[in-house]
Formats: structure tokens, C-alpha cells, sequence
């Protein structure tokens, strides 16, 4: 019997309904400075209520999330600071004098630091203070408070959602992630037909496209880009357009470009210098541009270009998207080149030593997992979705699938399926991150689960 997509959906949303109670936003996890006490902090390791400095009481709702990039040392967090409930980040430093000798009292990324936590006793008198010179509580954690034994690891009590969930059959827990990527994809569909209808669905899946080549880091910068610059203006000047737009063109490359650079880069100025006008951005208005995580690969010049790129071929790519064509639409993308950008980095950058694909095969996956195969309504569609194996788990889904499921042995083959993947995060959106686990009514509604 073929599973019904629609069916699945809606089991989730049911549940989802039954549960939602008008939660607001909370936060959670990601990387550090300090390793030990942060992965004493990430562990739970400490009690959770205390004595501030000089802010009374606090209680720890949520850790936060252990941040992987700049910026504090633990994100989404919560704490109930003199019975008031505060959202934003903690602060992790063995001494309350490190938060002025590492720059956060005049970094404002530091300004939503809501608890900084010490191992050391601060001076008299000491104030820990951010760029708009409010006083942030600090909590100052003792000897006798830290652990020293792993009983106390192992005695951390669980998540409450882990115990429903570690009861249940397998197949209880397929249904529960069909279930909620059917729902996840019911939602970027609905999304998405929202735009299609005011753009047109060239640019709605021109959008889609840029979003994809972006990864997680510039998702929203190319994006915006793709609105900046929209699909119907770009006719046969795509990368002056798309790499002017982007900011990414100046008047002269710096004098270490080759000649092959320069040339390339005089041709597309050339284009831009007609364009400038209609398209160019004001520096208030720059597009938000990330490059410190990216490989090289990766870099946003490259995946603009790589988009540019797309467009040469785009009245062809358009009768390709639905799942009777994949197989084609992989070929037309990953075999896309470019003479310049398929063996650079940057327009500065010097030659690679070897060509290297501008659209990889894990890009065109992700765009039929997120946008080509949630928007086709066929029972094909779903049941491609389905049988597509994940390349690699990210350490958020495996931070999810842990902390629900525990260490079940019938996990690790679950997470080989992309659809799982897509159910986690679809789980994490809707429960954990808008509860405080305490108050989660998730773990009871689980037991309800239809089989």
C-alpha cells in the first residue's frame, strides 16, 4: 500500500496542535574558548540555580547552544534572573577581568549576554559591562561546585522526551520522521506557491536556486541577491549583473591578479559600468556577505558566479524541476562550466591547479530535497524523497537525534535517510526550540502516537 503523504502531514500537525500552547522563542547550542569548563557547562554539569554577584537568584532554564563561530560562548540560552525570565547568550571565562582583556565590553555582538559565568572569585567591586554600558549579571561558580567524578556524569538526569522515545517500536519512530518531513515539506510548499504567485514561478525557483548555492553561511545573502537583482532583469549580462549587485566589482583588481583575472574583470566591469545605475546597492544596504566559514570552494564570489553561471542554461533547468526529471536536471547542473570561475577561487584569487566542479553534486541534492521534491505533489516525488541517503550527518542532527532518542541502536540507519534529517530539524523548529524542556509537552503527547 502507498503511504500517503498528505495523510502523514497531517498525524503531524495534529500532534503538533495538541501541543502547541502559544510557545515564544528559546534557545540553545554550538563551539567555545575555554574547552573544559565550556564542555563542563555543555555537559550540565552544574547546579542550576545560584547566587548572582549583585543580580540576586538566578536558575538555569536552558544551557544554550555550544556556538560553533564568533561570538559568545553559548547562544539561545535562558535564565530566570530574580524570578524574570531572560532570553539571549552566556558567557563562559574562568575570570570575570577576561570579558575586558578579550574586547566584549565594546563588541556589541556581545550585547545579548544575558548571564556571564566565572570560575574565579571577581575583584571587589568588579561590574561586567556591555557596549551600551548596561550591567550584565554574573554568576561565579566555586570549586566545590565543579565536577570531579563521572558518576556525576552519568547521574545528569535526561530529557524528558527521551524516555517516550526510547519505548517506542522502530516502526513507531519511522511513521513519527515520515510524518514530520511530509509536514515540513507541506510547509515549504505552501511557501512557496505564496511567492510563485506574486513573482511568477521563474523567479520564486530562481530564489529557491540562489538560496541553495548559498549553503548555510550566505543562504540569505544570495537570496537577497536573487531578489536585488531579479531573474527577468539578467538576459544575457547575468555575472556583471549578479557579481555587481553582489559587490563584488570594483573599478581595479588588486595589483597581485593575473592578467587572465584582469581581463575577465575588465569585461564583466565593462557590462556592470552600464548596469551600475539600476542595480548598485548603497553601503547601508550591502548585502550580508559571510565569508569566514567557507572553503575556498565555497567562497561567495564562486557561488555568485556559479549562479550567473545557472542562468546562461535557466529556460532549461525550468521544464526540469519535478521528480520525473532528476536525473536529467543533475547532468544539466553538475556539468556546468565556466572558463574563468571553474578554476578560481576569487577574481583576485590565482589559478587552482586543476579544474574543479562549480556546482557539486551535494548542491543538486539539496536543492531536490529542500525545493524540487517538496514542491511536486506526485506519489513519485515522495517516493524518491524517501530512498535519498544522506552524503554525512551534521553535528546538529546528531545533537537532536541524541538528545531524543538516546542511544538506540536502530538510529544510526535512520540517519542515513535525508528524509530523517529533514524530520529532526522539522522537530527541533517546532518543539525544542520554542519550550523550555521543563515545560515540554511533547514527551506526553508522544505516548498517544498513532502507530
Amino acid at each position: 500500500m502507498r503511504e500517503n503523504r498528505e495523510q502523514l502531514a497531517f498525524q503531524y500537525r495534529e500532534l503538533l496542535e495538541t501541543i502547541y500552547q502559544g510557545c515564544e522563542d528559546t534557545p540553545f547550542q554550538a563551539p567555545p574558548q575555554e574547552m573544559q569548563i565550556q564542555g563542563w557547562w555543555n555537559a550540565g554539569l552544574f547546579p542550576v540555580e545560584g547566587s548572582t554577584v549583585r543580580h540576586g537568584t538566578v536558575r538555569i532554564l536552558e544551557r544554550g547552544r555550544w556556538n560553533r563561530t564568533y561570538g559568545p560562548d553559548f547562544t539561545h540560552a535562558e535564565i530566570e534572573l530574580n524570578g524574570q525570565r531572560l532570553r539571549g547568550s552566556i558567557e563562559i571565562d574562568p575570570r570575570a577581568q577576561d570579558w575586558e582583556a578579550h574586547g566584549h565590553g565594546a563588541n556589541p555582538a556581545f550585547d545579548n549576554v544575558v548571564l556571564h559565568v566565572v570560575f574565579t572569585a571577581p575583584p571587589a567591586g568588579w561590574y561586567t559591562r556591555n557596549s551600551q554600558h548596561r550591567d550584565v549579571a554574573i554568576l561565579y561558580i566555586p570549586p566545590e561546585c565543579w565536577p570531579v567524578t563521572e558518576q556525576q556524569r552519568r547521574e545528569t538526569p535526561l530529557p524528558r522526551c527521551r524516555r517516550p522515545l526510547a519505548a517506542m517500536q522502530t516502526d513507531s519512530i519511522v511513521n513519527l520522521l515520515k510524518a514530520a518531513a511530509a509536514y515540513r515539506q507541506e510547509i515549504k510548499r505552501t511557501r512557496f506557491h505564496r511567492k510563485a504567485a506574486a513573482t511568477g514561478d521563474s523567479q520564486a525557483w530562481y530564489e529557491a536556486w540562489a538560496a541553495t548555492l548559498g549553503y548555510h553561511a550566505n543562504k540569505e545573502a544570495m537570496q537577497l541577491l536573487a531578489m536585488r537583482a531579479p531573474v527577468s532583469a539578467l538576459q544575457n549580462e547575468a555575472e556583471a549583473i549578479l557579481l555587481g549587485t553582489a559587490g563584488f566589482l570594483l573599478p581595479s583588481l588588486p595589483t597581485r591578479a593575473s592578467q587572465e583575472a584582469r581581463d575577465y574583470h575588465r569585461k564583466v566591469w565593462d557590462a556592470w559600468w552600464l548596469k551600475q545605475e539600476q542595480f548598485a546597492l548603497a553601503p547601508e544596504r550591502q548585502l550580508p556577505w559571510n565569508q569566514s566559514p567557507c572553503r575556498p570552494l565555497n567562497h561567495p564570489q564562486r557561488r555568485v558566479a556559479a549562479l550567473a553561471a545557472s542562468m546562461y542554461k535557466w529556460h532549461r533547468i525550468l521544464p526540469l524541476l519535478q521528480a520525473e526529471t532528476e536525473r536529467e536536471l543533475a547532468t544539466l547542473l553538475t556539468g556546468i562550466t565556466h572558463p574563468f570561475w571553474s578554476t578560481h577561487y576569487t577574481l583576485a584569487a590565482a589559478p587552482m591547479k586543476a579544474k574543479a566542479a562549480l556546482i557539486g553534486a551535494q548542491r543538486v541534492q539539496d536543492f531536490l530535497i529542500n525545493h524540487v521534491l517538496a514542491y511536486d505533489t506526485s506519489p513519485a516525488s515522495w517516493a524518491r524523497y524517501l530512498s535519498i541517503k544522506a552524503a554525512s550527518t551534521p553535528a546538529n542532527i546528531k545533537r537532536t537525534a541524541g538528545l531524543l532518542f538516546g542511544e538506540r541502536a536502530d538510529l544510526a540507519p535512520l540517519l542515513k535517510h535525508a528524509y530523517a534529517h529533514q524530520a529532526l530539524l522539522q522537530i527541533e523548529a517546532d518543539f525544542c526550540d520554542c519550550n523550555i524542556c521543563m515545560d515540554c509537552a511533547f514527551p506526553e503527547q508522544l505516548s498517544e502516537w498513532a502507530h
